[in-house]
């Protein structure tokens, strides 16, 4: 689908912070306000914005990350569908995505412990006995979240972190209220306040404390399919890693227009990257960019393609009913 520049620089600075006044979006885009209203309309209802979600720093609330890529034995496309409808309501998966190459299906869930993982997939593959049989399982230690500068050319380094080693805080249901509110979609002072029964001013007052290491980020859900984008996941494996040189690689990483997220990982492999380019000779060019300038590094690398993502927030479901 052709996009004039107008919308991708659009499209990048909704993505950077999609609760930003339509105002300010338009003077970075040379935009009226009411142009980038409409543009924003025409986008939303041609399918290549499917919504919006904030980075939540889960690991505020005492919940740990865990990543499952499976190998579905399915008999019918339709039978995959319906199992991944039932996946996208569990009350512990943040995120569910249909894949292609040497994964079929990927999940995230966000849970309190190891042990209620483990419960937690224990009962998913009962339930899917005939489809979910062959699994991998990382561990997230953090996850590094970067602009999608291949949008408009730019060399801004912005660089979102969540997830980690940090202070756990206490909410109250006002605050999960408007954690919950921007989670479903909601964005302006006035929808949250209504959505949490709480008055606009009170709203503004808690967003302002909650973004200072809560809330990290207001970032965009982009059909890149319909933009003739390919999404790609690279994970990779260490050997010999210092500091030093894991920070080169995180830097580089950030600085390339095509890394849309480096998350370390704990596991059979060390670091997922994921990936967004036009073409194959793009992604094949950053492939073996990595391998040649981080070769003293690397042990091995695997890499599978994202067809389409169904379900993406990062706080669960659980954590809004207290």
């Amino acid at each position: 689908m052709n996009l004039s520049r107008r919308d991708l620089k659009l499209m990048f600075e909704l993505d950077s912070n999609y609760r930003q006044p339509y105002s300010r979006i338009g003077r970075k885009v040379r935009m009226s306000q009411q142009l980038v209203s409409y543009n924003i309309k025409s986008l939303t209802s041609r399918g290549i914005l499917l919504g919006n979600f904030p980075l939540i720093d889960y690991s505020r609330f005492g919940y740990m990350g865990f990543r499952v890529y499976f190998k579905v034995n399915y008999a019918d496309r339709q039978k995959f569908n319906e199992m991944v409808e039932k996946m996208k309501r569990h009350p512990s998966i943040t995120m569910v995505m249909d894949c292609e190459g040497r994964y079929d299906l990927m999940l995230v869930f966000a849970v309190r412990n190891p042990s209620s993982f483990n419960k937690t997939l224990r009962e998913l593959i009962s339930d899917n006995p005939e489809q979910l049989k062959n699994c991998m399982i990382l561990t997230t230690v953090v996850e590094h979240h970067f602009l999608k500068k291949y949008l408009t050319g730019r060399k801004a380094e912005g660089d979102i972190v969540i997830g980690g080693d940090r202070k756990i805080i206490g909410v109250d249901e006002t605050d999960r209220k408007i954690l919950k509110a921007l989670t479903g979609g909601r964005k302006s002072i006035m929808e949250i306040a209504g959505f949490s029964g709480s008055n606009p001013k009170t709203v503004m007052s808690r967003l302002r404390k909650l973004e200072c290491g809560v809330i990290n980020g207001y970032r965009m859900m982009i059909n890149n399919e319909a933009i003739g984008i390919s999404t790609n996941k690279i994970l990779i494996k260490y050997h010999n890693i210092s500091v030093e040189r894991e920070d080169g690689l995180r830097r580089f990483c950030r600085r390339n227009p095509n890394v849309t997220e480096f998350i370390k990982t704990f596991g059979e492999w060390d670091l997922e990257l994921t990936v967004e380019t036009r073409t194959k000779e793009e992604f094949r060019k950053l492939y073996l960019t990595l391998r040649e300038g981080f070769e003293d590094i690397i042990q091995d690398f695997d890499n599978f393609s994202i067809f389409r993502i169904h379900k993406k927030q990062t706080l669960p479901e659980e954590f809004f009913s207290g």
